[in-house]
């Protein structure tokens, strides 16, 4: 019989979003999706990065492109933080 790696993550999940995050974006509730991809995030993205990412990936904020995929990424939610971090420096 073969090996149950069902609960091992590898490399390509690692951008996939949680069920919870996806069940948040599903219902609408922007702060809750914001808190799922923040708690699977890191500790360099705080909640509100996480957010704007979030908010990004739906097309929520004006003036900005919306990505291929609807739902953040970690990444994406890092690279808010990263983008932030240089704007407190100025």
């Amino acid at each position: 019989m073969p090996e149950d790696n069902s609960l091992v993550r590898n490399e390509d999940q690692d951008d996939r979003p949680s069920a919870r995050q996806l069940l948040h974006a599903a219902t609408g509730d922007r702060d809750a999706e914001a808190k799922a991809l923040a708690d699977r995030s890191g500790d360099d993205v705080n909640e509100e990065d996480a957010k704007e990412a979030v908010e990004l990936a739906h097309g929520d904020i004006e003036g900005e492109p919306k990505p291929e995929r609807d739902v953040a990424t970690p990444e994406d939610a890092k690279a808010v933080a990263s983008h932030d971090d240089h704007h407190d420096d100025d």
